[in-house]
């Protein structure tokens, strides 16, 4: 068990994609129920968006600020924690899965304020462990209205956890993303939970 929360975000406008991402499906899944189903391992999962879908049978939590940015996801999430740390995961990362996560828990120390995965060559701001004590930096950066979560790093003292080219982190942002997804997952050796 991983003594921490997972918020999954679906706050995004999904212009680039043209409908909610959440809700494509691979493999007899939607993204979301692939991502929850990857988090079994955390205390307690939550969804993060700026309202409740009508069809949304998961807990649920409602974004704090009028901003969309990942930075409103993370604040939203930290000012509802009640575990020090907590996973911020977007629903850009449709074939993450619990091995990250393992390596991510098990790579934290008591002196940093986040664990970020790079893979890719990009770090990924949007599936990392945060610590709830960075939460007066955030609140300070979001007065200053400084949204990006990559200059919010720069604040902090973050653990970089180096993955390679891993398909976990290919990045679902426009129906181009996804229908390559859909064409390379049979051949994908993927550990999913």
């Amino acid at each position: 068990m991983i003594t921490a929360k997972a918020f999954i975000l679906i706050g995004g406008e999904n212009k680039r994609f043209g409908s909610p991402k959440w809700k494509a499906v691979i493999d007899g899944k939607t993204v979301l129920d692939r991502i929850w189903d990857s988090c079994t391992e955390f205390e307690n999962r939550f969804v993060v968006g700026k309202e409740k879908p009508s069809d949304l049978n998961k807990s649920f939590i409602q974004d704090e600020l009028k901003l969309n940015a990942p930075i409103n996801g993370l604040y939203t999430a930290l000012k509802n924690a009640k575990t020090d740390w907590n996973l911020l995961l977007s629903c850009d990362l449709p074939l993450i899965c619990s091995k990250v996560f393992e390596n991510l828990w098990e790579s934290k120390s008591e002196n940093c304020d986040a664990v970020i995965p790079i893979s890719n060559g990009k770090m990924q701001v949007t599936c990392g462990l945060y610590h709830k004590r960075i939460l007066p930096k955030m609140e300070h950066e979001i007065q200053k209205e400084n949204y990006s979560l990559f200059k919010l790093l720069e604040k902090l003292n973050p653990t970089i956890v180096k993955f390679g080219n891993e398909h976990w982190f290919w990045n679902m942002n426009t129906k181009k993303d996804y229908k390559k997804i859909l064409h390379i997952y049979p051949e994908l050796d993927l550990f999913i939970y």
